[in-house]
């Protein structure tokens, strides 16, 4: 092996390297920007996401009531017999 070849070697050795570190770079970057789950919601702490200045305020789900349960529960109960009727009439 001459010295240019191992030179020329070196250099595409180098190329994936500089390559790979920017990769790296990149991923170090959207850690540090982002929380574990989405990088684009900001994270502090354990487990809290951090308050925005509102541009993208974070969803909460509110809490059903056990009354808006039951109601659920007895529509879907009705939705599913109505589904088993039209299925025996098919049949």
């Amino acid at each position: 092996m001459s010295f240019q070849e191992l030179i020329s070697d070196l250099r595409k050795v180098e190329s994936q390297l500089v390559r790979q570190l920017g990769g790296i770079r990149n991923a170090i970057s959207s850690l540090e920007m982002g929380s574990a789950i989405s990088p684009s919601i900001p994270h502090r702490g354990p487990g809290r996401p951090a308050r925005t200045n509102g541009a993208n305020p974070v969803r909460r789900r509110s809490k059903m009531s056990a009354a808006g349960r039951k109601a659920v529960s007895l529509r879907m109960r009705k939705y599913w017999a109505a589904r088993r009727k039209a299925s025996a009439k098919v049949k």
